[in-house]
């Protein structure tokens, strides 16, 4: 079963032509929306600002682009305006003229070549930790192993199950009407039929109605809530609800384009005809399983950083290129995300999990990560058809982490990043060496302990100013 997501050969919108991604200079001042309240004001001011910027850019750069596509030079163009980038296509025969002449453009910074990107099966395929099983029955009000190790059930005790929380799934598409995903999916009508506008995307078919084609994201999505009418219960927050943005296609591949399309689509969100943005309907957080082999890759930070600056808490699977120290992919890497690892069944770091130390160091220079862990092998969740199947990776571990995020953020939706870090953080459960370390990071997520850490730092917030008085006049 594929697992994570490496930077292959070259991509091309048209055969024959060369694809290339150029950044705009122009800096979005995202001071003011970090910190607002969560909430949709706060995602339109960020949406807002990154556009702002982009018009800015695009002023210089329209013009130039215009008239290089009318020379023949450019077969094709298109904006990315939340990452201030541009896609576009040469004929092969004038890539060397082509790369002069836009390096040349005033207001284009770096030019990359678009890449395919393809999942990968984990490393320890030997020890049978790809598909383990299929099937088609399952226990009624059974719980997974791995949402109850992450003591998920004592956080439904206490009446938090994700409820008011969305996650968006960024990922192969989700099976929307699989028995444990229909009643979490966002777009899931009172008659039991799909309006996807808002909530299904699709960077590689531009389809309008969501599918998975491959299996990998309906999985990931049943581990972040799914549960079936019966009971049966996957997923560690049953409450929450989902989109889905596909970036990959069902053998595994895309390319870098089709990545800022889909993670700029989950910043403001479209109806299925890709008009009509609105960041309102941007989700609270974002699973993403997948992630390149290179660490030091920065493609998609800044627009990571918008997704901070928006509240919008970004979760990424560290890889699977374990036990090699040192072994982290981008964006698990970044010091923005929070960084997942895998364990099995005995507590253990899996084999897979890929190590850190991160070759990109925070403002403070740590290269902490990965930050956490969480069940990641022989994890059983929903496969597309309404089937079962039973896989490992970093991928399986880290929508256990946006489910207790889910969880926490359901009954503190005000907490900052900072704050959420620091809850799942300092509450986990040590299972490596004594400590912080490169291999756990801070050890075994633990939902229960995390929503109490939760309640300690909200209780030491500062207490707000009463209102002043207004004084009355003297006679």
């Amino acid at each position: 079963m594929p697992q994570a997501l490496v930077v292959g050969g070259y991509a091309s919108n048209t055969a024959g032509d060369r694809t290339y991604i150029a950044q705009l200079n122009g800096t979005a001042n995202l001071d003011r929306p970090s910190i607002m309240p969560r909430g949709t004001d706060r995602k339109s001011a960020v949406v807002n600002e990154l556009a702002r910027v982009n018009r800015n850019s695009m002023t210089g750069a329209a013009p130039a682009l215009d008239a290089l596509k009318a020379q023949g030079l450019l077969t094709s163009y298109e904006v990315n305006p939340l990452s201030n980038t541009v896609t576009y296509s040469v004929a092969e025969g004038r890539t060397a003229e082509a790369w002069k002449v836009m390096n040349a453009i005033e207001g284009v910074g770096q030019i990359t070549r678009d890449r395919e990107v393809r999942l990968i099966d984990p490393i320890d395929v030997k020890s049978t930790d790809r598909v383990l099983m299929e099937f088609s029955d399952v226990t009624p009000n059974a719980i997974e192993w791995n949402v109850d190790r992450v003591k998920a059930p004592q956080v439904w005790e206490q009446g938090f199950k994700g409820q008011g929380i969305t996650v968006g799934i960024v990922d192969t598409g989700a099976d929307v009407a699989h028995p444990a995903l229909k009643n979490a999916y966002r777009g899931t009508k009172a008659d039991g039929t799909f309006d996807h506008n808002y909530n299904f995307f699709d960077a590689i078919a531009a389809k309008k109605e969501a599918y998975d084609d491959n299996s990998h994201g309906t999985h990931v999505a049943g581990t972040v809530l799914g549960r079936t009418p019966e009971g049966y219960t996957t997923g560690v927050a049953p409450e929450a609800k989902f989109i889905a943005s596909k970036i990959l296609s069902g053998s595994g591949n895309g390319t870098l384009q089709g990545v800022i399309k889909g993670l700029e689509w989950m910043l403001a969100p479209t109806d299925s005809e890709g008009k009509n943005a609105d960041p309102s309907k941007a989700p609270d957080i974002i699973s993403n399983s997948w992630g390149t082999s290179n660490g030091k890759d920065t493609t998609f930070k800044n627009l990571l950083n918008a997704f901070l600056a928006a509240g919008i808490e970004p979760v990424f699977a560290a890889g699977n290129s374990g036990p090699r120290a040192g072994s982290l992919g981008s964006p698990g890497s970044y010091p923005e995300v929070i960084s997942v690892g895998a364990t099995d069944k005995a507590d253990k770091v899996a084999s897979f999990s890929s190590r850190g130390p991160s070759p990109i160091k925070d403002a403070a220079g740590s290269d902490k990560k990965p930050d956490i862990s969480a069940p990641g092998h022989q994890i059983t969740s929903s496969f597309p058809g309404g089937k079962w199947g039973t896989i490992s990776g970093t991928s399986m571990a880290t929508p256990a982490v946006s489910g207790v995020i889910a969880l926490i953020l359901s009954k503190y939706k005000d907490l900052t990043h900072d704050e959420v870090v620091k809850a799942i953080t300092t509450s986990a459960t040590d299972i490596d060496a004594a400590g912080y370390d490169y291999n756990s990071g801070h050890g075994l997520i633990n939902a229960e302990a995390a929503l109490k850490a939760a309640d300690a730092l909200v209780a030491a917030r500062p207490a707000k100013p009463a209102p002043a008085k207004v004084g009355t006049a003297a006679a």
